[in-house]
């Protein structure tokens, strides 16, 4: 089957059903509420007690089931009546509106179709084009063949929003104490279409087409039994700050996030064919060796639960199997066939064009929201990303997704299958590409689960980059006159490649000793499967987990010959009180890599093998610093640290980095940074974080890429002219 007749042509096969959308309801449904309790207040044109109206507001996610969810809301309504509303209805007049929203009638307006409209006197008028398309919209919707006359039209309303909401009323076929709930969507168009109509210019000289289009909204709220929902447009947080000022609308966000595995699980069991319409999605792609459990954990994995993204791959997934004859025999046929390259690139299509065609402006700040993706930073609503954009509106204008923590708190989420068509892409650096690759290799459940990874996750990225660069390293030096088995190691590594992720050693039981004192155990032979089975050569690890056994950072070198084996481990020890990392957080660190790797691993190995773990530490005890020296050192086989019973296992070596010479792998300025962020937090916001702290780490990332691609740049034109003589 060739990739056009595998996956070049898209039909739509199933009707999707809207799940896990509970907590939308209940908010939107709240607001819509506050509207009904305090219409009177928005009448009241007195300045202390004017009601600022309050309207659901979805802003742009491409995919993220916007229009889906305004369509369906009062649907979404009646199903979760006996449920998640089942609390809101416990109010006497909470429940008298609810009774009346059941037989609400939506009216769906799609702002696409705005423009200046006749008669020539109000042509460039904004509230009779949004009037007239309310209007229209109403026709077309009650089955009228043409649309209604502009110049008819105004000569019956008139701009007067009495008249029209009774005419509305009239074509819709409803009672006048019946609900309207009139959904915009696409409002994003006013950023273009603005320009075609006469707006306020404020004080600053600017034009605010989204002020006098809520101006609008407010003015048509004043009638009674009519709502509104608004959805699509990017800058939604600007858009928010400014409405609220200005034209007096509180606009409340609709929070749309992606869904969990939980709700693939229920969207997959309830969404049918259109066809065969019993015959139910997850029937058809799934056996007794494959269930919809592990259909949902790879769906997961590849679209983040974005519902566009899910929607378009389980269209492609049954256009597959039914064309083939057969479901899925395992979970790994599924995901080889969302890993193929023409999978991602028919599926992610309409997703990638906006990352692929940012502006200079936008482009500049691509890998530090890759960082944030790969760190797991969260950031708040409010965070500023510079003094003329906000985090949360740039996310959205980049194509990613925000996945929410909390109310108020989301982390940077971007689908494994956008990463395929991108990290190719030639205007992409190698740092992007990169980064773009560890995310690439995460497992699902490290986003999902995960704390806040950025000291580590810094400290790996730059090892990248140190072990694959073909000139001088000063780290790479150190190591070398520290270790006579690291100066036997053949480097540089081939690269530089992604981040790889690796089994977590488990935290390990406790038991009770003879002494009845509490000791930790580890499982037998995790260290020899992992490092067996999951490390390879030229690849730098960390855990799946943050909070593992193993050490945060893990590689593999070799000799020349390959004669000998050293095993690698970085324990990134970042302390940010008062106290530092002392004798005892060290032997800790050294018992549970090296003690383990050493009798699991090392002892049945047939060619030699030798084991290093290296501290890297923010900050050391003064008894530590005062035995080291001031200068970094190497303890060997047989050798007792710190004065303790516990020596270095055979063929082992443990490198404790002096505070001095750990800023060859993260610079002060950095350290300085994290320390602020980490002395209040164990997971420290973007906002506590800072841009020019991300900024100084993505520098320091180019600055090491900007070296190593001089060189190559320099090999490669020695060896042109060479071909050229």
């Amino acid at each position: 089957m060739s990739l056009g007749e595998k996956w070049g042509v898209l039909r739509d096969t199933f009707e999707p059903i809207v799940v896990d959308r509970e907590d939308d309801v209940y908010h939107v449904t709240d607001t819509l509420c506050e509207l009904y309790r305090n219409r009177r207040q928005l009448r009241v044109e007195t300045t202390g007690l004017n009601y600022r109206l309050s309207v659901p507001f979805a802003p742009h996610l491409f995919g993220s089931g916007k229009t889906t969810f305004c369509r369906s809301y009062l649907e979404l309504v009646q199903r979760f009546r006996e449920t998640s509303l089942s609390s809101f209805a416990s109010d006497p007049s909470r429940k008298e509106f609810l009774d009346k929203l059941r037989e609400a009638v939506l009216l769906y307006v799609d702002m696409t179709e705005l423009k200046p409209i006749n008669p020539i006197e109000e042509r460039r008028n904004l509230e009779w084009a949004v009037h007239y398309l309310l209007f229209k919209s109403a026709c077309l919707q009650s089955g009228f063949e043409e649309e209604p006359s502009p110049v008819e039209c105004y000569n019956v309303l008139q701009l007067r929003t009495t008249v029209l909401v009774k005419r509305i009323r009239e074509v819709l076929n409803m009672r006048t104490d019946q609900f309207l709930l009139v959904a915009f969507d696409e409002v994003g168009v006013l950023d273009t279409r603005g320009q075609y109509f006469d707006l306020e210019v404020n004080d600053e000289g600017r034009v605010r087409p989204y002020n006098d289009f809520f101006g609008i909204v407010r003015g048509l709220c004043k009638q009674d039994n009519v709502f509104f929902i608004v959805v699509g447009k990017s800058k939604g947080l600007s858009i928010k700050n400014y409405t609220a000022s200005v034209s007096k609308v509180l606009l409340h966000f609709i929070s749309l996030s992606p869904l969990n595995w939980s709700s693939i699980v229920e969207f997959l069991e309830k969404s049918h064919l259109k066809v065969q319409t019993q015959s139910r999605v997850c029937d058809i792609l799934c056996n007794r060796s494959f269930s919809v459990n592990e259909l949902a954990e790879a769906l997961l994995e590849y679209t983040g639960g974005v519902p566009g993204l899910l929607t378009r791959a389980v269209n492609m997934l049954l256009n597959y199997v039914q064309t083939r004859g057969q479901s899925f025999k395992s979970k790994d046929e599924c995901l080889s066939c969302m890993k193929e390259d023409g999978f991602r690139t028919v599926c992610s299509e309409p997703f990638v064009t906006r990352i692929s065609s940012l502006d200079e402006g936008r482009r500049s700040v691509l890998d530090m929201l890759l960082m944030m993706a790969l760190y797991c930073i969260p950031f708040k609503a409010d965070d500023e990303l510079n003094s003329e954009s906000y985090l949360f509106d740039a996310v959205t204008e980049m194509g990613f997704y925000r996945y929410p923590i909390d109310d108020n708190t989301f982390q940077v989420l971007f689908p494994k299958v956008f990463i395929r068509n991108l990290k190719n892409a030639s205007s992409f650096s190698l740092l992007e590409k990169i980064l773009l690759g560890s995310l690439n290799m995460e497992p699902v459940d490290c986003f999902f689960s995960s704390k806040c990874r950025v000291f580590e996750g810094i400290v790996a990225i730059r090892l990248v980059l140190m072990l694959s660069s073909t000139i001088r390293n000063e780290f790479r030096e150190l190591l070398g006159r520290l270790s006579a088995i690291w100066k036997e190691m053949e480097l540089p590594i081939h690269g530089p490649s992604p981040l790889h992720y690796m089994m977590s050693v488990s935290r390990g039981k406790k038991r009770r000793s003879k002494s009845n004192n509490e000791e930790k155990t580890f499982g037998c032979n995790e260290w020899n499967r992992i490092i067996h089975k999951a490390l390879c050569f030229d690849r730098v690890y960390i855990p799946k987990e943050a909070n593992s056994y193993s050490p945060d950072i893990m590689f593999k070198l070799h000799s020349p010959d390959d004669s000998n084996v050293l095993m690698v481990g970085v324990a990134c020890k970042g302390r940010w009180k008062s106290e530092g990392i002392g004798w005892s957080d060290i032997i800790e660190e050294a018992k549970k890599f090296l003690d383990p790797v050493s009798r699991q691993v090392l002892s049945k190995q047939l060619k030699i093998c030798h084991c290093m773990l290296i501290i890297v530490s923010t900050k050391l005890a003064l008894n530590v610093t005062s035995e080291l020296g001031n200068q970094s050192r190497c303890y060997t086989s047989g050798m007792r640290i710190g004065g303790n019973p516990f020596s270095i296992p055979p063929n082992c070596e443990l490198v404790i980095l002096c505070e001095s010479d750990v800023e060859m792998l993260i610079d002060r300025e950095i350290l300085n940074g994290l320390e602020r962020a980490f002395s209040t937090s164990d997971n420290p916001p973007f906002g506590d974080l800072g841009f020019n702290l991300l900024r100084k780490a993505r520098d320091s990332f180019m600055s090491l890429q900007e070296s190593w691609n001089s060189y190559n740049s320099s090999v490669r034109s020695i060896i042109g002219s060479a071909r050229h003589e």
